[in-house]
């Protein structure tokens, strides 16, 4: 997506992001059978004109990957803004709040309309008869990711819609504001109630139960479909959606014959179980979705041996990797590797160093911790750039992974006290940046995890990719540095949960990259 859609994010998206999430996609006026002709005359446009099937899914997949990226974090920042309004009932809502609320809409029309596209475009998938796939060389296993695009682009306007009915509906404040009209806003009147008359409609219902059904049938019958990166990651954006399994759980008994529940039950249940249950249960049923997508914790989760084996070994700067193939945003990164971030160092260590005084050090004093305990828990150590921005985490926070690898520059003798203090003032000065959706290492004002060490070691020679017309660095390109233990070199590693030995660390990185 252009940057200027990307810039105009905001947390005003968290909360009305629910309300147009499901909109275009539920609210069709055409007939089911209209619908599927329109669709096959899209898909069919693009065939004749000779492009490459595979290049047309690749194209919306790598869309929906970035409307997804959003979607987690809108939700994310949509939870804890509610729960600060729910908390403070009894004031009025600040003109800021109503702005934020507001705004979101104008935001969000933005990136509706490719959501809902996603999945109206391949809906159709179903339908396609045998004759048709042969003509245009069209697989079985590209038909069924096909349907999984739409599903998951589906389900995760769905998830969006649900999350905005459980934490607004029953409160008469929220309600209120979402559904008044604004024309300053171009926001008509009772639009989140249209939104749930128009989610629980009779076409919506039917067309959803097609989709899931199918995919239910076909994601087992298709020979080598589960080797497929692709397909990984749909299975897992549809399998970890809230909604669908929430239908699952309720409908087992139902589906032999043939009914389907309707996603307004779902909504009163939901409504339900929070009102009786609280906020805590709200942040539960979605915290799945928040940012994660977890489908089970890392093999080094709170693996207290490996905790302190790794803090024996960190110096300040030292650059961490990290792989967590149970989550859906590592799928999002190419390569082995997901995620880059860096090691600041201790209180003292930071002392040593003549820094812990830095303008861009200071503001993060009782974070970074003391010097008498350096070691504890608490201790926000590791500087990374999440979805939702760049910040300061701690090492047991970072440890909810499968593989683990501290990286450390090497500088010339001489050189290593200076160069260190310059690249960590310049990691700290990222801190509150945004995330670079665009993965643009010539942008400065929104960082990537991997740009984190591209601009806090001016003087490296990253290694850089050029794709979708910009240059990028991911997580893999860092750690080719260390392949021949220069200008990075590889202190340890961890694979699967458990510790390489240190002879041989280097080629099993090496070998793993290149799989």
């Amino acid at each position: 997506m252009e940057r200027r859609r990307v810039k105009k994010i905001s947390i005003g998206i968290s909360i009305l992001i629910v309300i147009y999430a499901a909109y275009t996609y539920f609210n069709i006026d055409k007939t089911i059978k209209e619908n599927e002709t329109a669709c096959f005359e899209t898909v069919t446009q693009k065939l004749e004109a000779g492009i490459d099937p595979e290049l047309i899914f690749q194209e919306d997949f790598e869309k929906l990957q970035l409307l997804v990226e959003y979607s987690l974090i809108a939700r994310s920042e949509m939870l804890k803004i509610s729960n600060r309004l729910r908390i403070n009932k009894d004031e009025p809502l600040s003109s800021n709040d109503l702005m934020i609320l507001k705004s979101g809409t104008e935001d969000y029309l933005e990136i509706r309309e490719d959501l809902y596209n996603i999945a109206y475009a391949y809906e159709c998938s179903i339908d396609v008869e045998d004759s048709t796939l042969e003509e245009f060389n069209i697989s079985q296993q590209l038909r069924l990711k096909g349907l999984m695009l739409s599903l998951g682009a589906a389900l995760t306007l769905y998830d969006n819609y649900m999350i905005g009915i459980v934490l607004f509906e029953q409160d008469d404040r929220l309600r209120r504001v979402v559904n008044d009209p604004d024309m300053g806003f171009g926001i008509i009147a009772n639009k989140l109630t249209e939104m749930t008359l128009a989610a629980n409609s009779i076409e919506s219902r039917h067309r959803i139960r097609r989709a899931m059904s199918f995919y239910e049938e076909e994601k087992e019958s298709i020979e080598g479909v589960h080797e497929d990166s692709d397909f990984a990651y749909l299975q897992l954006l549809i399998d970890s959606s809230p909604s669908y399994n929430y239908v699952k759980k309720i409908r087992v008994k139902e589906i032999a014959s043939n009914k389907f529940v309707a996603f307004e039950r779902i909504s009163k249940d939901m409504l339900s179980e929070s009102a009786s249950e609280g906020f805590d249960a709200v942040s539960g049923l979605f915290g799945n979705t928040v940012g994660l997508f977890e489908s089970r914790k890392g093999k080094l989760y709170q693996d207290e041996e490996a905790i302190k084996k790794i803090q024996s070994q960190l110096k300040p700067l030292d650059i961490l990797l990290e792989k967590t193939p149970f989550r859906l945003t590592d799928k999002l990164i190419p390569g082995h590797f997901g995620h880059v971030a860096i090691w600041t160092g201790t209180k003292a260590e930071l002392i040593d160093y003549g820094i812990w005084d830095d303008l861009n050090v200071s503001p993060y004093k009782d974070k970074i911790g003391s010097a008498s305990n350096p070691n504890s828990k608490d201790e926000h150590q590791i500087i990374e750039a999440l979805r939702s921005g760049v910040q300061l985490s701690t090492l047991d926070h970072f440890m909810n992974i499968d593989d683990f690898a501290i990286l450390r520059p090497r500088f010339l003798k001489g050189e290593e006290e200076e160069r260190t203090k310059e690249a960590l003032i310049m990691a700290f000065r990222q801190l509150g940046k945004k995330y670079d959706f665009n993965f643009d290492v010539n942008t400065t004002d929104k960082i990537v995890c991997s740009e984190l060490a591209y601009v806090s070691f001016p003087t490296m020679d990253w290694p850089t990719e050029k794709t979708l017309g910009r240059h990028s660095i991911s997580p893999d390109n860092v750690a080719k540095l260390a392949w021949n233990n220069v200008p990075l070199e590889l202190v340890l590693f961890y694979h699967d949960g458990q510790l390489v030995d240190q002879e041989s660390q280097v080629e099993k990185m090496i070998a793993l990259m290149q799989q």
